[in-house]
C-alpha cells in the first residue's frame, strides 16, 4: 500500500505539466507539493526511514508477543489494554463473509474486549509462528499464524496488524482477525461494536 503511494507520488512529479515544461524551459518553476514550496523527494518517503537495526526490532516484537501471552495467563487486563495505541482500528468478518470494521477509543474497546478476556480459560497455551515486516524503527506489520490449546482442544488461526512504537513501547494500532462478526454484543452495550461495510452487498 505505502509502496503504491510512493510510486504514485514519483509518477505525479515526473508526469506533471510543470515537469514537462521544465524539460523545455530550464528556468520554469519546479513541481510543488501544494504548499508553494518545491517538493524535495529526498526528504520524505520510505527511503528516508529505513530501519537502523532490523534484527533488534524483530527481537523486540518477539519479546512483545511473549509478554502478551504472559499478561493473558495472569489475566492482567490493565496491562493488556496498555498495549493498544488508542484509537485503534479493527476489522473482522462474519460467517457470511461480510467484513466489518470499527475504530475504537479506550472505553469502547474495554466494553468489547473485557468480557472475553475474563472468560479465557486458565489453562490456555499459545504457540506462534510470526511473520514480522519492519517498515521503520517505529512501524511494524505483524502476521501471526497461531495455535491455542485450551480445555483439551486446539484452535488455530491467523491474525495481522500494525504495531507502532510510542514513547519507547510497542503497541497495537490496527488489528485484523477473521470470524468475530457473529459475536453477540457485550451486555454493557446495545450494539454489536463493529459495523458492516455499507458498500458490501448483504
Amino acid at each position: 500500500m505505502m509502496r503504491r503511494i510512493a510510486v504514485c507520488l514519483v509518477s505525479l512529479v515526473l508526469t506533471s505539466p510543470v515537469w514537462a515544461q521544465d524539460q523545455e524551459h530550464k528556468d520554469s518553476p519546479p513541481a510543488t507539493g501544494g504548499s508553494g514550496m518545491p517538493m524535495d523527494m529526498s526528504k520524505m518517503g520510505p527511503w528516508t526511514r529505513k530501519p537502523t537495526n532490523e534484527a533488534q526490532t524483530r527481537k523486540e516484537i518477539e519479546a512483545w508477543v511473549k509478554e502478551g501471552d504472559a499478561i493473558m495467563k495472569r489475566r492482567d487486563f490493565e496491562a493488556d489494554i496498555a498495549r493498544a495505541d488508542f484509537p485503534i482500528y479493527m476489522a473482522t468478518d462474519n460467517s457470511k463473509g461480510i467484513p466489518s470494521t470499527e475504530t475504537y477509543d479506550r472505553q469502547k474497546y474495554v466494553e468489547m474486549v473485557k468480557p472475553m478476556f475474563e472468560q479465557m480459560p486458565a489453562d490456555m497455551q499459545a504457540k506462534h509462528k510470526l511473520d514480522i515486516t519492519v517498515l521503520s524503527d517505529s512501524l511494524v506489520v505483524l502476521e501471526d499464524d497461531f495455535t491455542l490449546t485450551m480445555g483439551g482442544q486446539k484452535y488455530s488461526g491467523k491474525n495481522a496488524g500494525l504495531l507502532v512504537k510510542r514513547d519507547g513501547q510497542w503497541k497495537w494500532k490496527a488489528f485484523f482477525e477473521a470470524g468475530w462478526g457473529d459475536m453477540p454484543p457485550p451486555a454493557a452495550v446495545g450494539g454489536s461494536g463493529m459495523q458492516e461495510d455499507p458498500e458490501k452487498p448483504q
